[in-house]
């Protein structure tokens, strides 16, 4: 019974969201979709704000989340598709072939591999990074101190560059 009358109440906020969604994009259908994400977060955690009085503005930080999550996500998308076809057309160029833009493409592929030799949690923390979360960020996100965050990026950071020394310099 708690699930129906908490969506019932998150229905009646649903223009209310509309509207303020507004204020992230004008495109009606990116609208529609923030708001039914919002509603499938709201919903999960729905334990930690029932029958909270201030419901709307929980709601809005959960919207305002989602959009800069999904804008940080599209960004680095695009920023990823801009390298690839970057590439891409410059190895489809006439230019003679350069080892430099396999070695480029072996050593992030190296990177790549080294990364997902990492504990789970630690390498989606480090991707996490690389796509442009900020410290503070991550530390809400894993619920650890952002002291800890630092060091452990500190500490990949430097296995990174260790390994691929060790790779590199022997070859």
């Amino acid at each position: 019974m708690k699930d129906k009358a908490f969506n019932n109440q998150l229905m009646e906020y649903q223009r209310i969201l509309k509207s303020l969604a507004k204020r992230f994009t004008k495109d009606q259908e990116a609208i529609n979709d923030l708001v039914q994400e919002t509603f499938i977060r709201a919903l999960k955690y729905m334990d930690q704000f029932f029958n909270n009085p201030r419901v709307v503005s929980w709601l809005f930080v959960i919207m305002r989340n989602i959009y800069i999550n999904q804008y940080k996500r599209l960004s680095y998308q695009q920023n990823y598709e801009d390298i690839s076809l970057y590439y891409y057309n410059h190895s489809l160029s006439s230019e003679p072939y350069t080892e430099d833009s396999s070695d480029k493409r072996m050593m992030l592929g190296d990177i790549s591999k080294i990364i997902s030799e990492l504990p789970v949690s630690h390498g989606e923390m480090f991707n996490n990074y690389i796509d442009g979360y900020k410290y503070r960020e991550l530390s809400e996100m894993y619920g650890i101190p952002e002291g800890t965050i630092k060091s452990r990026i500190h500490i990949i950071r430097k296995t990174l560059q260790k390994k691929l020394k060790v790779k590199y310099a022997t070859n």
